[in-house]
This record gives C-alpha cells, sequence and structure tokens, in this order.
C-alpha cells in the first residue's frame, strides 16, 4: 500500500497566502474586518489588536479629514478592546465592514 504524505497546514497555509495576494485593496480590508469581528467575538485581545493595528497603517493621511476620522474610530475600538468591550468593537467594526461592503457591491 502506497503512503500518501500530505501536509494540510503547509498546504491551508499557501492557499491563504495565495487568496490573500489575489484580493483587491477593498477586498483585503474587508479581510481584515472579519478578523478583527471573528476574534472579537472569540475575545482574542491580541488578534483584535493586530487587526486593528493593520487598518491604522493602512490610513492614507494625504485624505487627512477622512483618515483621522477612521484613525479616530481604530483607537476607540483599540481602547474598548482592552477595557474587555469585544461586543462594542464586533458592533462598530460589524457596521464599517457592511457598509464598504454595500459601497462597492461586495459581500
Amino acid at each position: 500500500m502506497e503512503t500518501i504524505s500530505y501536509k494540510p497546514k503547509k498546504a491551508l497555509n499557501h492557499y491563504k497566502q495565495n487568496e490573500i495576494m489575489s484580493l483587491s485593496p477593498v477586498q483585503l480590508i474587508l479581510k481584515v474586518y472579519d478578523h478583527v469581528i471573528v476574534n472579537s467575538k472569540a475575545r482574542n485581545y491580541d488578534n483584535v489588536s493586530a487587526g486593528l493595528t493593520q487598518l491604522i497603517a493602512a490610513l492614507n493621511f494625504e485624505y487627512k479629514e477622512v483618515s483621522l476620522g477612521f484613525f479616530k474610530l481604530y483607537r476607540y475600538c483599540q481602547n474598548q478592546a482592552q477595557k474587555g468591550n469585544f461586543d462594542e468593537v464586533a458592533r462598530i467594526i460589524g457596521q464599517l465592514r457592511s457598509t464598504w461592503a454595500q459601497a462597492f457591491k461586495l459581500s
């Protein structure tokens, strides 16, 4: 009998990497929002904070007024996560995700 060597975790990581590399900037933002929402529901502070940090890092401050608004909202969410108010973070980021998805006709 032939033994088949299969490493599902390595295959999954390769698949995820390819998936992420093929996303548009808007789809990537939605993916990070999903990450923050899922981890808020799991009450995983480290992953929530990492996702929010990525969203902050992606802001383009050439568009100061809009970026500053998002910055303040993301920082508020970071503070709420730090206080353990994960439901508030999931609610806010969920609303943002929904708005982005509707604006760009994505799900």
